[in-house]
């Protein structure tokens, strides 16, 4: 039986890889990654898609989570998710989770021209979400990307979300969806109703990618269905989400 097994276990660990892209050696410690791909549809194609725009550096690990694999590794921070009951229990930190961590964050820093032991100065995290919540007597779906951030001023927030506002008249009515940030807004509208902020990336600051000792400055994006389910979405945000990290960038030098 020894043989069989590495057969078995193949077809899974084929689907999980870690891929990178270097930044420009001209312009070092600015990477931007969707640790999720595959699992919050087209993230990686947009986060690869803004870092060539920039000729900054990319990563995207793909496969570490599906519903029907029964595997759910969280990426970029060292927890798992086991499969119990019919459905996955709240993250842990596992042996194979710290590996996983440990590997999307050697990919980060060398897409970023950074050495190992040191922090990223940039970084960028795509994600992707479905969230719905309740209103009236139905449901809403939150169409608005919500962007979890580390190391910024309050004033640069502000200059973050003017830009956004500018740069959303260039993207095609049907497409355009409203911009929140985790520490200027504790709720916002949607379609006239108030939501609470929901992705804050508490896990990944506490103890993944976004810790302080990880990062210096990091912008932790969760974009809606509109933003990225069609190539006229994607082409549009990716757009738009370059040139706000390029002026972001300028802000913090």
């Amino acid at each position: 039986m020894g043989p069989v097994l590495p057969l078995l276990l193949a077809p899974l660990m084929f689907f999980l890889t870690v891929d990178q892209g270097l930044g420009s050696s001209s312009q070092p410690g600015r990477v931007v990654a969707a640790p999720h791909d595959g699992y919050d549809q087209y993230s990686g194609v947009i986060a690869k898609d803004v870092a060539q725009r920039l000729r900054w550096g990319w990563v995207k690990a793909t496969g570490y989570r599906s519903y029907p694999l029964r595997r759910w590794f969280d990426v970029n921070r060292p927890t798992e998710r086991r499969y119990r009951g019919g459905g996955f229990e709240d993250g842990r930190v596992t042996n194979r989770g710290v590996e996983v961590f440990h590997e999307y964050r050697r990919a980060l820093r060398v897409a970023a021209r950074v050495s190992a032991n040191r922090k990223i100065p940039f970084l960028v995290e795509i994600h992707g979400h479905t969230r719905q919540v309740r209103a009236g007597s139905g449901t809403l779906r939150i169409e608005a990307i919500e962007l979890a951030t580390r190391g910024y001023t309050l004033a640069q927030l502000r200059r973050v979300k003017q830009r956004y506002d500018r740069l959303l008249r260039d993207v095609p009515q049907r497409y355009r969806v409203p911009l929140a940030i985790d520490r200027l807004n504790r709720e916002y509208e949607v379609d006239g109703w108030i939501v609470p902020f929901y992705f804050r990336a508490t896990s990944a600051k506490n103890s993944g990618s976004l810790q302080r000792t990880e990062a210096t400055f990091a912008l932790h994006f969760e974009l809606p269905p509109r933003a990225r389910n069609t190539y006229s979405a994607r082409s549009a945000y990716g757009k738009l989400i370059a040139e706000l990290l390029r002026t972001t960038y300028a802000d913090v030098r």
